[in-house]
């Protein structure tokens, strides 16, 4: 699997996980439900900024700042109210991720 490939995939479950979190909840209070639908939206679009980032950037620091600031003029641009701290919270669990991934794939060549 090529890095690409893997961070997709990295970056499906993560949140794939914590829509499963936040899915529970919504189904328990109308607040909360908006929260997920919105938090769904915000988490395809960092999904497919990240996947864009890491095709089309070689510097880590360009990779976030790509993403946040397209997800930022996604959110003004939808007129969604979402904590940008939330999105780079997100992002650097994924980057976390994918380097301890990527250098236990290089530790096992």
């Amino acid at each position: 699997m090529n890095n690409p490939e893997l961070l997709v995939t990295i970056i499906t479950i993560i949140l794939t996980m914590v829509s499963l979190i936040l899915g529970f909840f919504a189904s328990k209070n109308r607040k909360v439900k908006k929260y997920y639908e919105t938090y769904l939206k915000v988490e395809k679009k960092v999904k497919d900024l990240c996947v864009f980032a890491e095709l089309n950037y070689k510097k880590g620091e360009n990779k976030k700042k790509y993403v946040l600031s397209n997800i930022n003029c996604f959110l003004i641009a939808n007129n969604i109210a979402f904590d940008i701290k939330i999105v780079e919270n997100m992002i650097e669990s994924l980057i976390k991720l994918t380097k301890s991934i990527n250098n236990n794939n290089n530790n096992n060549q």
